[in-house]
């Protein structure tokens, strides 16, 4: 998510306990986690260090490449014998010699996140909706690289502050008029006044933007305050363009709209919307500016169940977090299927909010706690051991910049050792009290969804002297409202929650949760300030030097894994199952971003890079 500015105009939009879920937990991935208590093996490596108390040494530092494919993190199975490769058939390079195929109908297991304008749709799922009917300057496919799109060129200068494009010719919206030049910078010119948008919107107000400009009709040049890395992914490849000749009326555009007002370039029309939550049906654009969309109609509509529903053939994919191997096995077992899995795409987090001082306020505090819970068990009981630990440097596992920072060995004599030589003395009770007698208890806030996730963590804190009292409530205002408010002590929330990216994504997420010097958000960390670890993280934003960025980040999670204003608790794993006679090559697109799967590359092309479309009968 890009930084923005008054982040508190907004309110969080409304929607029910199932929805809001998958936005916040899953953020576009498609269905709620099925959580097991069945257990796993624990194959993580230790070794002793002179880090923080009871710490080891993590996963290994990144490879040199710096890039993320799509093999990286890819698990495919379908012939009843999982393997550690990439979907089935994504090494396809030329989709010219592939046979004409026909063209099919994709079916996806949820209704509107919202309306489907770039400025209403809701987290991931909404964002897809919004995509397929908006176009962005650049797009990812599932090797990470951005994509010419709308931009059929664009050139850097060698300051890195300044951006020029060359539009494709003859772009034209749904309704027939061009798109231009001037339509661009209409767009961020228009962003640039919205300051805020209610925070589970993706493509937030773009910031550090000097000028923009429309220097011929397919010409465009923008122009940037300083160096950032980061532009081209989560601005040029997330900023949906506008229409000028409908936008510029529209005062208001996070009000609903009607469905009229839906003109983009984009590959398909909305046929059909009535309501958040309601089926939506689009039928493919055969005007595309790339050629005849592969995929012609796609379809979404709620399913309770979506593992049943692909069973009974009433959907063409489905996912969920950290899934029982007995929810997998109908479609590990049957060739007709295939299934992709990913590590370490999300994360389950504890947030204790600083602001409130005292032990929060402690470092050594938090490191107790952090070795009082046991990571392993977690996955083990709550993702039935598909998943890892969580990682105290908040990078995923596959992320490129991971770097080895000392862990918190579950050990709680240390813990309490910690605490005791920290001056906090447990009370009549047993429950520890600070300098000012004041007891380490604390509300813990919590999704009922995960309440079992928090009776774990209590329980875990209840072994070194520290109360907790859980708070459950609806996911929605009450859980991030409270949150982005700064209204609560200590709670459990999923990361990236509705926002994009994830702990596999570009290591930038570490400036935006946790820099002093960016806004609030969601996820962010709450009332966390190291004057060092901003100045890093401002550095490793402006550095085009791969490099020199790798060494900046690996000292940001060091920090981090020190300091731990959030600890990550546990990744599940991702599955994604599909019916492999519609479509074959889905991914997962790296770094999570704006969007993980669904991504509409697939859906124009019907492979899995680049923009050639494949033959259709």
């Amino acid at each position: 998510m890009n930084d923005h500015g008054d982040a508190t105009r907004r309110p969080l939009p409304t929607m029910d306990r199932r929805r809001f879920l998958l936005v916040t937990t899953i953020g576009g991935v498609g269905v709620l986690a099925v959580n097991a208590c069945s257990g796993g093996d624990d194959d993580t490596a230790t070794s002793s260090s002179d880090g923080p108390p009871g710490s080891s040494s993590s996963s290994a530092p990144p490879d040199s490449s710096g890039t993320t494919s799509a093999s990286s993190s890819a698990t495919s199975t379908g012939s009843g014998e999982p393997s550690t490769s990439e979907p089935p058939t994504s090494t396809v390079a030329d989709p010219s010699a592939l046979d004409p195929a026909e063209r099919p109908t994709v079916r996806l297991p949820f209704g509107a996140f919202g309306f489907p304008s770039p400025f209403t749709s809701n987290g991931g799922i909404g964002y897809i909706q919004m995509s397929l009917i908006y176009d962005t300057l650049l797009w990812k496919d599932s090797t990470g690289e951005l994509l010419p799109w709308l931009a059929q060129s664009m050139e850097r200068s060698p300051d890195n502050l300044t951006y020029t494009f060359e539009l494709r010719d003859g772009l034209q919206w749904t309704d027939g008029k061009p798109c231009t030049a001037d339509d661009v910078a209409f767009t961020f010119d228009y962003y640039a006044q919205q300051e805020a948008l209610p925070p589970p919107v993706i493509s937030q107000p773009p910031q550090g933007i000097a000028k923009v400009e429309a220097t011929g009709s397919t010409t465009v040049t923008i122009t940037l305050d300083s160096p950032d890395v980061t532009f081209a992914e989560q601005v040029l490849g997330t900023i949906p363009i506008l229409p000028r000749h409908i936008w510029a009326t529209i005062t208001d555009p996070t009000v609903p709209q009607d469905p009229a007002i839906l003109v983009g370039t984009g590959a398909y029309r909305l046929d059909s919307y009535n309501g958040d939550g309601s089926p939506l049906l689009y039928t493919a654009n055969d005007q595309y500016f790339l050629g005849t969309p592969f995929v012609q109609r796609i379809e979404f509509a709620e399913a309770a169940d979506p593992f049943t529903a692909l069973l009974s053939g009433a959907i063409d994919a489905g996912s969920g977090n950290g899934l029982r191997a007995d929810i997998l096995a109908p479609f590990t077992s049957d060739s007709s299927y295939g299934v992709i899995t990913e590590k370490g795409a999300t994360a389950t987090a504890l947030y204790w909010n600083l602001t409130k001082g005292g032990a929060l306020a402690d470092k050594r505090f938090r490191q107790a706690c952090a070795m009082a819970i046991d990571s392993n068990d977690l996955v083990d009981r709550l993702a039935g051991g598909n998943g890892q630990p969580g990682n105290a440097g908040f990078l995923g596992p596959e992320n490129p910049y991971l770097a080895a920072v000392e862990q918190y060995d579950f050990d709680v004599p240390g813990a309490n050792a910690l605490l005791d030589d920290a001056g906090y003395q447990a009370g009549d009770d047993g429950t520890r009290q600070g300098p000012d007698g004041a007891p380490l208890s604390y509300e813990l806030l919590v999704s009922i969804a995960d309440t079992p996730l928090a009776e774990l963590v209590s329980a875990a804190l209840e072994q070194i002297g520290v109360g907790t009292r859980i708070k459950s409530v609806e996911p929605g205002p009450q859980l991030f409202g409270a949150k982005f408010s700064g209204g609560y002590e200590m709670a459990l929330l999923g990361f990236p929650g509705p926002s994009p990216g994830g702990p596999n994504g570009d290591p930038d997420l570490l400036r935006r949760v946790f820099s002093s010097q960016v806004p609030p958000s969601l996820t962010s960390a709450t009332g966390y300030v190291n004057p060092t670890f901003d100045e890093l993280a401002g550095r490793q934003r402006a550095t085009f030097d791969e490099s020199e960025r790798k060494g900046v980040v690996a000292r940001m999670q060091e920090i981090i894994a020190e300091d731990i204003p959030i600890l990550a608790l546990y990744a599940p794993d991702t599955s994604f199952v599909f019916r492999k006679e519609v479509l074959d090559q889905w991914y997962f697109t790296p770094g999570r971003y704006p969007i993980e799967i669904d991504n509409k590359q697939l859906f124009i092309t019907g492979v899995n890079r680049g923009t050639e479309i494949r033959p259709i009968e």
